[in-house]
């Protein structure tokens, strides 16, 4: 990754999560509007499945990448999951496996933090909580960065200047 890697700063403090398992956010969830457009745009990317979650809560809705495209094990949670997006009440937020410079660019930059168990040495880095998106520019943010985890399963990794 080059330097361009850049995120703009999220606005206002950061929501609070949880510190345990299932990993959280417990507050400044997006509005219905915002999520249901997160949601149609994530399965609208190419090769990308609609599946119950292999990993999270009841409910999640996971990017699996189709068996017919080749792909980045590394950039997989489990089978072909790259991502997954948090059911009510935990509306919008999501989990995406990114590499772990990016990783570093989203908890810096305010929009995520890392994974619970990152946080506690059990997984390694890479594995972000993306904060639910607040707003249609807040949405556009977290697309660039779900479109990251994107090109990392599909092992077609580009830099991207935000």
């Amino acid at each position: 990754m080059s330097d361009d890697f850049n995120l703009p700063m999220r606005q206002g403090p950061g929501p609070r999560t949880t510190d345990r398992l299932p990993h959280s956010q417990l507050t400044q969830h997006g509005p219905d509007d915002i999520i249901e457009k997160l949601h149609h745009w994530c399965f609208a990317l190419p090769g990308v499945l609609n599946e119950a979650s292999g990993i999270s809560v009841p409910g999640a809705r996971a990017l699996v990448l189709k068996d017919s495209i080749p792909g980045n094990p590394e950039a997989f949670m489990t089978g072909r999951e790259f991502a997954h997006i948090h059911p009510p009440p935990d509306t919008g937020s999501m989990h995406v496996k990114i590499p772990s410079d990016m990783a570093s660019e989203v908890v810096k930059s305010g929009w995520g933090e890392e994974h619970y168990l990152v946080s506690q040495g059990h997984l390694p880095a890479g594995l972000v909580l993306l904060y639910s998106p607040r707003d249609d520019e807040e949405l556009k943010i977290i697309q660039l960065v779900v479109t990251q985890a994107y090109e990392f399963a599909v092992g077609q990794l580009s830099d991207r200047s935000f």
